[in-house]
């Protein structure tokens, strides 16, 4: 672009572009004039490519892209401490709160395990006490062996070489009665248990004659008759001495020479009973359970 300075008042001429001017125009100020070229409407069109105005273009959107990416980025660091120390508040608020609601269920837990302990305390008191009761009326059943301190006495017939004949046989011999007589003051003395030549005595023990057997629990036995009570020696020992115990048997001893002696005073394992059971008082209770 060129322009042209004309001055009335002198001839100077200047050029400050090299683009033509067409249909100058004067503007008058003063003494002097000024005349300007006007550039052609499609200058822009003809001299800046399309590609030039879209890079240029592109080249904005992409500065104001980027500053807007600094601005945030500057902004960013002071949001974060606080995003922080929010999330870490909220971490410590939640593990506190589950804290205390362990504590809780501890506390809960551990009332429940003593209130069980107390009630298994107390089954276990209850089912030793029935246990105890059980053994016991299984010794007394002979269901089971029978272990403890006690004595045992020998019943025999007469060892005399000679019977008088105006004397009756029976008189030197041992009958069954003698031997219940026996075994119901031994009952009557504490004893636990009482074996007669290996049989268990029960509560539904027989002990009968049968011509010149003695059957005991419907096994025959047959002289010496060794009678062991489990119990306690000394108040064993005592009945037997009581003289207000076993008199016919004890006159039997002294005029027929009848074989009544504690064998021995120790230790002594009673057998099971191996007999039937009978059970005669016994019935099924309406609405008992299984």
């Amino acid at each position: 672009m060129k322009l042209s300075f004309l001055n009335r008042g002198g001839s100077g001429i200047g050029f400050l572009g090299h683009a033509s001017l067409v249909a100058p125009t004067e503007l008058s100020s003063g003494s002097g004039a000024v005349t300007l070229g006007r550039p052609t409407g499609d200058w822009l069109g003809s001299h800046l490519p399309r590609e030039t105005i879209l890079a240029t273009l592109l080249a904005i959107a992409l500065g104001v892209f980027v500053v807007a990416q600094l601005h945030g980025q500057a902004a960013q660091p002071a949001s974060v401490p606080a995003s922080r120390d929010t999330s870490i508040q909220q971490t410590i608020t939640r593990l506190e709160t589950e804290q205390t609601q362990l504590k809780k269920q501890i506390a809960e837990l551990r009332a429940q395990a003593e209130t069980e302990q107390q009630q298994v305390s107390k089954s276990q008191t209850a089912a030793a006490s029935l246990s105890a009761a059980l053994n016991a009326q299984r010794a007394f059943a002979g269901t089971v062996p029978l272990e403890g301190s006690g004595v045992e006495i020998v019943l025999d017939d007469s060892s005399m070489p000679r019977i008088s004949p105006n004397d009756d046989p029976d008189n030197y011999l041992v009958h069954e009665y003698q031997i219940r007589d026996v075994a119901n003051v031994l009952w009557g003395a504490g004893a636990a248990g009482i074996a007669v030549n290996g049989e268990r005595f029960v509560n539904s023990t027989s002990v009968y004659c049968v011509g010149s057997t003695i059957l005991i629990n419907d096994t025959r036995t047959s002289p010496p008759y060794h009678i062991i009570a489990v119990g306690n020696p000394t108040a064993i020992q005592q009945a037997l001495r009581d003289s207000a115990n076993l008199s016919d048997l004890k006159a039997r001893v002294t005029t027929y020479g009848l074989v009544m002696k504690v064998e021995k005073v120790g230790s002594f394992t009673l057998p099971v009973f191996d007999g039937s059971i009978e059970m005669k008082h016994t019935g099924i209770v309406n609405g008992a359970r299984n």
